[in-house]
């Protein structure tokens, strides 16, 4: 009798002990397949926005006039971009009407026997002249050239619109003309065609008849009426020493 009971007690602790460990792994199991919460954005939060690009065109702080190219550099010197003059002069005025904010104010010129008809693309003391090869122009020039170029540069003033504008070695309207005159490395056009210059190119060519000939192309100061300061600079500028072209 005493055994019979040792053995149904020991039957029900069995029992009890199984369904302890059921209940435990039952319970672990739910917990491990249940689908955990997904967070949810803070809609308080707004996100971050995008940058955008930077126009490295709007960088650009100073024009600099060389004799076969006009620089466009940004605070450090550095060149952003470089307007070829033989290249068309509507995507120069484009980039131009970027680097100075806006719009130039545009002016029809004739032509004459030294230069042909020409629209002034001016932003305050910055002009691009665009050159067009039309009426008894048109013929003269087969090829685009320094000399002869799609459009020319002129500095009228030491900045326009907040661009300096210089030479390559930091000259602008505006500056002394003796203080010019006195630079050694000064070059005078003998034909007095043009005015003096410091930085040139040689622009090699070949005549109609089939001859080379070499054109040197300049940075041209011209000097105020009084001759007290430089009151314009331009490029590309022909140097034509044995006489006006």
């Amino acid at each position: 009798m005493t055994r019979t009971f040792r053995t149904g007690a020991l039957v029900v602790v069995a029992f009890s002990m199984a369904l302890a460990l059921t209940g435990c792994v039952g319970g672990d199991v739910a917990s491990m397949s249940s689908p955990q919460p997904t967070p949810s954005a803070d809609p308080s939060v707004e996100p971050t926005p995008t940058a955008e690009p930077l126009d490295a065109l709007t960088t650009v702080v100073a024009l600099v006039a060389r004799p076969e190219v006009l620089e466009l550099r940004d605070a450090d010197g550095v060149i952003v971009a470089a307007l070829d003059y033989l290249s068309a002069p509507s995507d120069a005025v484009a980039t131009l009407t970027t680097v100075f904010g806006g719009a130039p104010v545009d002016e029809d010129y004739d032509g004459s026997n030294h230069f042909p008809p020409s629209t002034a693309h001016r932003w305050d003391g910055f002009e691009l002249w665009e050159q067009r090869y039309v009426d008894r122009w048109e013929g003269v020039v087969d090829e685009l050239s320094l000399g002869r170029p799609a459009f020319m540069v002129r500095f009228t003033a030491t900045s326009a619109r907040d661009v300096a504008l210089n030479t390559a070695d930091g000259r602008h309207a505006g500056g002394g003309w003796d203080e010019l005159l006195a630079v050694q490395d000064l070059r005078q056009n003998p034909s007095g065609c043009s005015g003096p210059y410091l930085d040139y190119v040689e622009d090699s060519r070949v005549t109609p008849d089939g001859a080379p000939y070499v054109v040197k192309v300049s940075v041209e100061f011209r000097p105020t009426e009084d001759t007290s300061t430089i009151e314009s600079i331009a490029a590309p500028v022909p140097v034509y020493e044995d006489g006006c072209a």
